[in-house]
């Protein structure tokens, strides 16, 4: 073999070495952007299906109602009583305290459909996001089976003054404590409530309802009517007029004269 040829067979040997160690580098590369890919579309699908701090409520879309007692498995036809409520507007409190225990019932018993639309009215007017913290806790107690009982402790303990601080830290556990919740099941719905984990969704219903002209609560509309649900208050007594709630809401049907106007 002549010095020529043997150049020409090195410098095609060194050639080949060459391109296989692109190969093997490209090849790595591809690899790497796999992993990568494969990792952001693990991330995202976990944030998408609640596995990130900003979760959605089982069976719930950001921006839609809770049903917090679709277990009472009402009929087609009844009734859907939307509520709109903010824990730290004090018309709502008085809401809860007048009529609260008749709408939980009826709703208990299947006779209605009840959606809660969790709003956030007074950060929007004070600043901070306390409301959407403590409708973000409720969805927690919901999660531990305890709406009931932790929506009607959260309202009673709502601060007087209506600022930026809101609902103090240990407000809401000791609402907690008063709903029931205690051992496993006190620590997970502190964990939740700590991690602030439906705060975004709470804030994506306010966005939406106010987007539907929804900007006052306590808002109650009854199969598309919007009720003036202090029509059944007396106001020297203060006695409720039960009998004509309950027909309003499991008819469906708002009189003429208790319609609300905006």
């Amino acid at each position: 073999m002549s010095n020529q040829d043997r150049k020409a067979k090195a410098q095609a040997a060194a050639g080949s070495t060459g391109r296989g160690a692109s190969a093997v580098i490209i090849g790595g590369v591809v690899v790497i952007v796999a992993i990568v890919l494969v990792v952001g579309a693990v991330v995202v699908g976990a944030v998408r299906d609640g596995g990130g701090v900003s979760e959605l409520p089982q069976g719930v879309a950001a921006g839609e109602p809770l049903e917090p007692y679709a277990d009472a498995n009402p009929p087609e036809d009844a009734p859907v009583v939307d509520v709109y409520e903010d824990f730290r507007c004090p018309a709502c409190k008085v809401y809860e305290e007048y009529l609260g225990g008749t709408v939980t019932e009826l709703a208990q018993d299947g006779r209605i459909r009840l959606r809660i639309h969790l709003k956030t009215v007074i950060d929007s007017m004070t600043g901070g996001e306390s409301s959407a913290v403590a409708g973000s806790s409720a969805v927690c107690a919901l999660d531990q089976g305890a709406w009931t009982e932790y929506h009607e402790a959260l309202f009673a303990l709502q601060p007087q003054s209506e600022d930026r601080s809101g609902f103090a830290e240990e407000t809401y556990t000791q609402a907690a404590e008063q709903a029931g919740l205690s051992g496993e099941a006190l620590d997970e719905w502190q964990q939740c409530t700590d991690d602030g984990t439906y705060v975004d969704y709470v804030q994506s219903v306010d966005d939406a309802t106010t987007e539907e002209g929804i900007r006052a609560t306590p808002t109650v509309v009854v199969d598309g009517t919007q009720f003036n649900w202090g029509s059944v208050i007396d106001q020297q007594s203060g006695e409720v007029d039960t009998e004509t709630l309950r027909e309003v809401l499991t008819s469906g049907d708002v009189p003429e004269g208790m319609v609300a106007t905006q």
